[in-house]
């Protein structure tokens, strides 16, 4: 039972789609997820460089779970903050 997050490992035509995502969203970043019996993803690893969640549009959310169903993941689009 998946009870964690771990980072997905993606095939060249996923990271095609998440280079797609990055550039529709506007984002500096798109990760994507997979659940996973224990968690391998770290918080503050992630948000160390400076990078926030993306606040979505509708229509943005929209782009971006039609991306994660081909993609096979949870994708989440991040910028980077301001120094």
């Amino acid at each position: 039972m998946a009870t964690g997050w771990s980072y997905a490992e993606l095939g060249p035509d996923q990271l095609a789609l998440v280079a797609e995502a990055e550039r529709t969203l506007d984002a500096d970043v798109v990760m994507v997820y997979r659940p996973s019996a224990r968690d391998t993803v770290d918080p503050e690893i992630v948000t160390a460089d400076g990078l926030r969640p993306t606040a979505l549009e509708p229509s943005q959310l929209e782009v971006l779970r039609g991306l994660e169903t081909r993609v096979g993941g949870v994708m989440v689009a991040y910028r980077r903050a301001a120094h």
